[in-house]
C-alpha cells in the first residue's frame, strides 16, 4: 500500500479488500485516527459514513456541523435537528441503496448498531475491528516521531522523580509529582502506577497511603502523549541500598529484556518474542512469578495491538510500535519489571534508552 495515502484513503484500500461498502464510525478512537479529533460519543449520534469508494460524509447534531466542516475538513455534513430522529435520516437519505455491506466500528454503542441494523434491514452487518487495527498498526514517520517524544519525555520525568524522593513520601503523592510533570502539554493524557516495597510485587496496584522507607524498592510505570500518541515507561530502582536478592532478580529480568529486543531486531514474531523472554526468566526457576505477557502495542492507545504474546504468530512489520516488559513479581517481597518501547525500522528496532540499576540505586 502507497503510504503516502491519508488514513482514510488506506482505510478505503482496506474495505475494497474485504468487500465491505461502507463503515459507520463515532466519535472515539478510531474516529480520531481518521480526523485528529480527540473527543468521546455522547447521547447525541455523530458519525462518520465512510464509503470504499467516496469521500467521507458525517451525520452530526445540527449546531455542530460548522465545527464539524473545520476540524475534519469534510464538506458532505447533515445536520439532524434536536426533534429529529438521526438513524432515519441514515436510513433514508446517506446510505445509498445499491450498499449490501456495512462494517462497523467496534467502539459504537450496541443500542445504536440494534437501531441502525432495524433501520436498514436486508444489510449485511460485519465488524471493521481488524480493518482499523492493522492499519494502526503500523506507525507513519508523523506519529513514530510523536511516540519516540512522548516516551523520552516519559523517562525524564520518572528518573527526575525518582532522584528527588524523600523518605516518608506516599504512594499516591508520588502518583501526583509525576502526573503533574507528565502533563507538559494541553489536551495530552497521562498515568502513573507507584508502588513501594512489597507493594511492587503487585504488577498493576495503583498506590495507596504507603509511605516510602529507606531501603524500599520503588517501582513506578508512567506515560504520556505527545499529540495523543503514548510512551509508556516502567523502571524499578532502590531507595537507599539494594539488597543481593534484588540485584540477582534485576539482572535476569534485564536479561531477559535485552533477549526481547534481539528477537526484535531480527524480526520474529510476537510468539518468539515472548517465549524468548520467558525461556531466560523460566531456566534460572522464576517462570512461575513472570504472570504476563512480555510486551503490547502503542499509539493512540496505551495498550492496543500488536500483543506481544505467547500465540500471536503474525510478523512484525515497519512501523510496529511496542513494549518489551518482562517482570518478575515475587510475593510479600517486591516485584522488578523493565519496560521499553520498541519501534520495528526497516533495518532493526528503535527502542527507548533507559538507565539502569547502577545508575538508580539512589
Amino acid at each position: 500500500m502507497n503510504p503516502k495515502l491519508s488514513k482514510v484513503e488506506k482505510l478505503q484500500h482496506e474495505m475494497r479488500e474485504a468487500n465491505i461498502d461502507i463503515i459507520i464510525a463515532p466519535l472515539g478512537i478510531n474516529f480520531r485516527w481518521l480526523y485528529k479529533i480527540k473527543e468521546e460519543p455522547s447521547e447525541r449520534l455523530l458519525i462518520t459514513i465512510i464509503g470504499s469508494e467516496d469521500p467521507p460524509k458525517f451525520l452530526v447534531p445540527a449546531f455542530e456541523s460548522d465545527r464539524i466542516k473545520k476540524v475534519t475538513g469534510g464538506s458532505d455534513v447533515t445536520g439532524w435537528e434536536e426533534t429529529e430522529n438521526p438513524l432515519t435520516i441514515l436510513a433514508n437519505d446517506i446510505i445509498p441503496k445499491s450498499v449490501k455491506t456495512i462494517g462497523i466500528e467496534p467502539k459504537l454503542w450496541f443500542s445504536v448498531y440494534q437501531s441502525i441494523s432495524h433501520c436498514l434491514p436486508g444489510k449485511e452487518f460485519v465488524n471493521a475491528e481488524k480493518l482499523f487495527n492493522s492499519l494502526r498498526m503500523v506507525k507513519d514517520e508523523f506519529e513514530i516521531k510523536k511516540m519516540q517524544q512522548a516516551y523520552k519525555k516519559t523517562s525524564e520525568v520518572i528518573i527526575k522523580t525518582l532522584y528527588e524522593l524523600e523518605q516518608g513520601l506516599t504512594e499516591f503523592e508520588v502518583q501526583s509529582i509525576l502526573k503533574n510533570r507528565l502533563l507538559w502539554g494541553a489536551n495530552e493524557s497521562v498515568f502513573s502506577l507507584v508502588q513501594f516495597g512489597d507493594n511492587s510485587a503487585l504488577p498493576h496496584y495503583h498506590g495507596g497511603d504507603r509511605q516510602l522507607k529507606r531501603d524500599d524498592v520503588v517501582l513506578i510505570d508512567a506515560g504520556g502523549t505527545v499529540e495523543n500518541y503514548w510512551g509508556d515507561i516502567t523502571i524499578t530502582s532502590v531507595f537507599g541500598k539494594a539488597s543481593d536478592k534484588f540485584k540477582e532478580i534485576f539482572e535476569l529480568v534485564n536479561q531477559a529484556n535485552i533477549r526481547g529486543k534481539e528477537l526484535a531486531i531480527q524480526g520474529r514474531t510476537p510468539h518468539d518474542i515472548d517465549l524468548g523472554t520467558r525461556d531466560v526468566i523460566s531456566k534460572k526457576g522464576y517462570g512461575k512469578f513472570f504472570t504476563h505477557r512480555t510486551g503490547h502495542g502503542l499509539g493512540l492507545e496505551v495498550h492496543e495491538h500488536p500483543y506481544i504474546l505467547e500465540g500471536n504468530k503474525t510478523p512484525l512489520r515497519t512501523g510496529n510500535c511496542f513494549t518489551i516488559e518482562p517482570g518478575i513479581y515475587l510475593p510479600g517481597k517486591f516485584g522488578i519489571r523493565i519496560e521499553d518501547n520498541v519501534i520495528k525500522m526497516d533495518d532493526g528496532i528503535s527502542a527507548s534508552e533507559i538507565p539502569r540499576f547502577e545508575l538508580l540505586e539512589i
